[in-house]
């Protein structure tokens, strides 16, 4: 016997059903079939790289800096650049920087200088383009010897070499003349006192007999420079400077002068007081209790020890 249809509807079969899951009354399946595999997804749509690092209204575009070409890539990993949105923030923080920073500032040099960068920073500096622009000169109150021209001149060459600009060299060399004069004054004050100290003990020694001696330095520094004219005045002048000198050539010229008229009428030094008194008193008649004998001895003492004294005062 053959079902109505309505029948057959009501039986379905049990291995199929319809999926209308999928929208579709037609789609069918067998229920113990595995499932299928979804339909692949498409992969997503990588965005192409910009070509430009601007946008359309003249914006940056998002990390533009990263843009940078070959020689800058430092500006690819700066973290400050994101911050400037567009052209006119980025001129706006140039002048900022210009105004705390003058376009002539020089470089703060680092262990990265080349000579070259030395030289600039130095001619920056003021340092003039040769070492004899410094144009150093030796003050006349200081003696060549003191001063010469190869020293000024090693000077120069190396206030160029430290780079020292005309400013500094004229104050160093002017500092530095100031304390050698003041050095030079304070050696031949220091001398002039000790050599006035040296005379005064001159005078003490020799007395009324001063000149006396001085002649006879004279005389030997006239004889030893036998007709040198110019000997003899260089002798007399260092003489007349050094008592050392003087007490020797007066020695030397007591030997040119002995037994001659110039000796009969010397004058005797302190010493040659104090020998005379000791002689004196050495004398026997000293210690005679004859005092017409004595007297004459004493009454001598008295008169050389008077002189004694006042040639001392």
């Amino acid at each position: 016997m053959i079902k109505s249809d309505a029948s057959m509807m009501e039986q379905p079969s049990n291995r199929i059903r319809s999926c209308w899951s999928f929208g579709n009354p037609y789609s069918l399946r067998f229920l113990d079939d595995p499932p299928a595999d979804p339909p692949a997804a498409d992969p997503p749509a990588v965005p192409a790289a910009p070509a430009s690092p601007f946008n359309a209204d003249g914006t940056f575009v998002e990390n533009w800096h990263t843009m940078a070409p070959d020689g800058y890539e430092e500006l690819r990993e700066d973290k400050t650049l994101p911050r400037l949105k567009n052209p006119w923030d980025m001129a706006r923080s140039y002048v900022q920087v210009r105004k705390q920073v003058p376009l002539d500032k020089m470089p703060r040099p680092n262990e990265n200088f080349s000579e070259q960068d030395w030289g600039e920073f130095h001619k920056a500096g003021g340092r003039p383009d040769t070492a004899g622009d410094y144009n150093i000169k030796r003050p006349d109150e200081i003696p060549e010897e003191l001063m010469p021209k190869e020293i000024v001149e090693g000077f120069q060459e190396l206030f160029h070499k430290i780079g020292l600009s005309k400013k500094q060299s004229d104050a160093l060399t002017a500092y530095n003349n100031e304390k050698t004069i003041e050095a030079i004054q304070d050696m031949a004050q220091k001398e002039e006192q000790e050599g006035i100290a040296v005379w005064d003990a001159i005078h003490k020694e020799w007395g009324r007999a001063f000149d006396q001696n001085v002649h006879r330095g004279n005389v030997a520094i006239h004889a030893g420079s036998n007709g040198d004219e110019g000997l003899e005045q260089r002798l007399l002048a260092k003489a007349n400077k050094d008592p050392d000198l003087l007490k020797l050539v007066s020695n030397l010229g007591g030997k040119f002068t002995e037994n001659t008229p110039f000796e009969s009428s010397s004058v005797p030094t302190p010493s040659d007081l104090q020998t005379q008194i000791a002689k004196l008193r050495a004398d026997p008649r000293y210690m005679s209790k004859d005092k017409s004998v004595r007297q004459p001895i004493i009454d001598q003492i008295s008169r050389l020890t008077e002189q004694m004294f006042k040639d001392k005062a």
